[in-house]
């Protein structure tokens, strides 16, 4: 079935916004409910989403070439870019001050703390994750009662991951990380250690395609899930934050992400049969990568320049909230224009838009 789901779309379109709210300076600042509200749940709301495109068939490695054109190639050649830059101009592109082996070896390496733009950690940590969950799909694929034993997979990943989620987060290694100017160490490469909270909420996704696919919004459940999820902030004040390898209480932090998820899917639900909602965030979801890859140091410029103007914290924040979106737009839309950058940036062959019925992951089975 080949019918698309606008839903998938406006849901990445609601999930990105929340990334660039997220790391808006005052929101960062204060770090206070709104901030604990949108950290509860903004990261496993793209996990799962990126699950809900899994499938269990076909060659392992091609997906792997495909995932490494998405994800990885624009990671490499934006930091790679930017770090050329900054040595032969530092003036110009400020990096914090580093060497170039520092620089270099910190890219490759590939958690928020050894990388100039820290929201990038995540891309080549969800190439990882997509690999991983792809990889358990194919392996289970002929198990008797799989779906079962994929739920029960999933959440014993999922706990063993929330019950070791700081092991290797800043342990006090001394002098082991110094070329990359660091003393601590910063999680595992390409945040390795962060896969068995991942891959589970991944695996989720695929698990639950066809509820997704079909879901229709219906306001009493919404309203008993808003109201669980507002109960769950009110009384006990967790939140989670992957990047720093914060997750919450493992009960209420994952009620609080799976009611998030399920907020923003029955909105998007909703949304997507009125046009006037639907064809402006169905856009920003599919450039969400995009959007990922430039909103920080967009959003954060913006800010510090309209900080000179006005001293209205509110004001300046929504300005640059809003620059942190339409400028990767802009410049998304020239980078089509241009063949080598879009070489560099955009996939070779343009990834399958977000929105298919997906009925083919019911129960886990292949098409």
């Amino acid at each position: 079935m080949n019918r698309r789901n606008p839903a998938i779309d406006i849901a990445r379109g609601i999930g990105i916004l929340l990334v660039v709210l997220g790391h808006n300076w005052t929101v960062l600042q204060e770090r206070g409910e709104l901030f604990r509200v949108i950290y509860s749940f903004h990261l496993p709301l793209f996990f799962f989403l990126s699950g809900l495109f899994l499938k269990d068939a076909g060659s392992l490695g091609r997906f792997a070439l495909s995932r490494a054109d998405t994800l990885l190639k624009p990671y490499f050649a934006v930091l790679l870019l930017l770090g050329i830059s900054e040595m032969l101009a530092p003036q110009a592109v400020p990096v914090a001050g580093t060497t170039a082996l520092a620089y270099f070896t910190g890219v490759l390496y590939g958690t928020a703390p050894t990388i100039a733009w820290t929201p990038l950690w995540f891309l080549p940590h969800l190439f990882v994750a997509s690999v991983l969950a792809t990889a358990l799909l194919r392996a289970t694929r002929h198990l008797p009662r799989r779906t079962t034993a994929l739920w029960l997979l999933a959440c014993a990943l999922l706990a063993a991951g929330v019950g070791g989620i700081d092991w290797f987060w800043k342990t006090g290694t001394g002098e082991s990380l110094r070329f990359m100017g660091l003393e601590d160490l910063p999680g595992l490469p390409w945040s390795l250690d962060l896969l068995l909270v991942s891959t589970p909420f991944m695996l989720f996704g695929y698990l639950l395609g066809k509820p997704v696919a079909a879901m229709r919004f219906s306001l009493f459940k919404f309203a008993a899930a808003a109201l669980a999820f507002t109960a769950l902030h009110t009384y006990s004040g967790e939140t989670m934050d992957l990047n720093l390898r914060v997750y919450g209480n493992p009960v209420i932090s994952t009620l609080q992400a799976a009611l998030g998820i399920y907020l923003v899917l029955s909105v998007s639900a909703l949304l997507q049969h009125h046009a006037v909602f639907r064809r402006p965030l169905a856009g920003i979801g599919s450039a969400s990568l995009f959007i990922l890859l430039f909103h920080y140091v967009v959003q954060g410029r913006v800010f510090l320049m309209l900080s000179h103007v006005s001293r209205n914290e509110v004001l300046v924040g929504a300005a640059s909230l809003a620059a942190g979106v339409a400028l990767p737009l802009v410049l998304l839309e020239l980078v089509r224009r241009q063949r080598y950058l879009a070489l560099l940036l955009l996939p070779i062959t343009p990834p399958r838009k977000a929105g298919p019925a997906l009925p083919q992951n019911a129960t886990g089975r292949s098409p």
